[in-house]
């Protein structure tokens, strides 16, 4: 089975995406989370569950959900070939990296808002902003570290091929910040029921929610790709 990350714009078929990882569906298919989300399959501490295996241990069928991402308007994404280090980085630096920096600043904003009007909603997601800011905070400084000493370390260890594996122990760090993250996106799904939307909410609730939504799917498909594709590269 051809990998998620290599497969065509267009013609995909639903039974090729049966043996898929979930982070790579997630990395390929824009709106996946969504889908997984409805189906009620958890796709952040298992990301390199495959859709098959996932279904399975919900007792549903894995062709009815893989229709279902190939129907979501956007279509799957071509992502850089893997064998280029530098143009790997550089998709995530500006997919990723520069991205989650420019939507946390309006997700912030956005959750004081809502707390300060909607307080007092029994829905109310108290806690979101500091949640939210917290996250900013420790991906930013993971971010960072990515930037400036790991991903130089890894265009400069493609164009020369290493004797040891120096860069285990940072990728390793890497790894469990990872980890971190993962906790913090539970905790967002956490304050907002899994951005489930409360009836009759304003626009600004809205646009909180389907922005939170949107920075959880970016994040495990971020993560996904630096896990499984880019570290072990590296390994």
């Amino acid at each position: 089975m051809q990998d998620a990350l290599n497969m065509a714009t267009l013609d995909v078929k639903p039974a090729e995406l049966l043996d898929q990882s979930l982070g790579g569906l997630i990395s390929c298919f824009p709106g996946a989370t969504l889908v997984f989300r409805r189906h009620r399959i958890g796709f952040c501490c298992h990301p390199d569950r495959t859709l098959q295996e996932a279904a399975k241990r919900k007792e549903l069928d894995p062709h009815v959900i893989a229709e279902e991402l190939c129907a979501l308007p956007k279509g799957p994404l071509t992502l850089p070939n893997v064998g280029d280090v530098d143009g790997f980085i550089d998709f995530i630096l500006t997919r990723y990296h520069d991205v989650h920096r420019d939507e946390l600043i309006e997700l912030i904003a956005l959750s004081r808002e809502i707390e300060i009007v909607h307080g007092d909603h029994p829905d109310a997601p108290v806690g979101l902003a500091d949640a939210l800011m917290e996250m900013a905070e420790q991906l930013d400084m993971h971010m960072t570290k990515e930037e400036n000493v790991l991903f130089p370390a890894m265009r400069e260890m493609s164009r020369n091929t290493p004797i040891t594996p120096a860069l285990a122990m940072p990728i390793h760090c890497m790894r469990e910040e990872h980890d971190d993250h993962g906790q913090a996106i539970h905790k967002l799904q956490k304050l907002t029921n899994n951005c489930t939307l409360p009836d009759g909410v304003c626009g600004s609730w809205r646009r909180l929610y389907s922005g939170t939504s949107k920075l959880i799917e970016d994040l495990v498909a971020h993560m996904y790709l630096e896990n499984s594709i880019l570290f072990p590269r590296f390994e």
